[in-house]
């Protein structure tokens, strides 16, 4: 695990051209967030406004919400899949750097050329999670009812949850190295199952190392630097890429390492 930690920062030091695919989908997002945020924040601001909701108790919740607000919670759905799939593009352009070992370019232009692809991966998850909304909407039901054993239950589950979700991790770095949807998600699932701890400390290694780096922006904002606003937006943009470059990078060195 460590080893893969340290060869993904040396990567981004000795081929800085792997930054150029967070640079192209960072652009990619802001260009649609310029478009597309306002509005939807103005969206969710809404649903924020509780005041104006509707009586209505547990039970009928999702069917009031669906059946007031049906065109924003397309709009936010639409929303959500767009940014996922520009999320999952530029993960499947950087483990395909890595695994192919071609130029960055080439690997962007793979992530265009799979692009159905990866917005079918992405409406498959999309299922997932609206089927595990659905189960915590009932599990949440039943923990009312039954007071402390439900919440036991409750938690139970959401930790059961967690624990599928982890083994999909690998999926977009397997669509990277030209895998199938079905193929990736079986060999994510079995890689996965057979290193779950070392996977466990990865994904914690990767939070600290992006809080440490989120603390150092927030330092750098409480600082005279601070003050500059359009420095501080350089500063964002360049942190962010190296938060989302590394963390895309880890996951198939440490696929690779695995496998040696």
């Amino acid at each position: 695990m460590i080893k893969s930690l340290i060869e993904s920062l040396l990567t981004i030091v000795k081929k800085p051209a792997v930054l150029l695919a967070g640079i192209v989908f960072i652009l990619i997002n802001f260009a649609f967030r310029y478009f597309m945020e306002e509005q939807a924040i103005e969206v969710l601001f809404k649903f924020f406004e509780f005041s104006t909701y509707p009586v209505f108790s547990l039970e009928k919740m999702p069917f009031q919400l669906i059946a007031s607000y049906p065109g924003d919670l397309f709009f936010l759905g639409a929303v959500l899949i767009l940014n996922s799939v520009i999320g999952l593009m530029l993960s499947v352009s950087i483990a395909n750097y890595i695994f192919e070992k071609k130029s960055i370019v080439s690997s962007i232009i793979y992530s265009f050329s799979n692009i159905v692809k990866i917005l079918a991966l992405v409406l498959f998850f999309g299922l997932i999670l609206v089927f595990s909304v659905i189960v915590l909407w009932l599990v949440s039901l039943f923990a009312l009812a039954t007071g402390l054993i439900g919440a036991i239950i409750l938690l139970l589950v959401i930790l059961l949850m967690g624990f599928v979700l982890i083994h999909f991790a690998f999926v977009p770095a397997l669509i990277g190295k030209g895998m199938k949807i079905k193929e990736a998600l079986k060999e994510s699932w079995n890689f996965s199952a057979k290193n779950i701890f070392g996977l466990i400390l990865l994904l914690i290694a990767i939070a600290l190392i992006n809080s440490v780096l989120t603390q150092i922006y927030i330092a750098i904002l409480n600082s005279g630097i601070g003050e500059d606003e359009v420095l501080m937006i350089f500063i964002e943009l360049i942190l962010s890429l190296i938060i989302l470059t590394y963390s895309n990078i880890v996951f198939p060195a440490y696929y690779l390492n695995k496998n040696k």
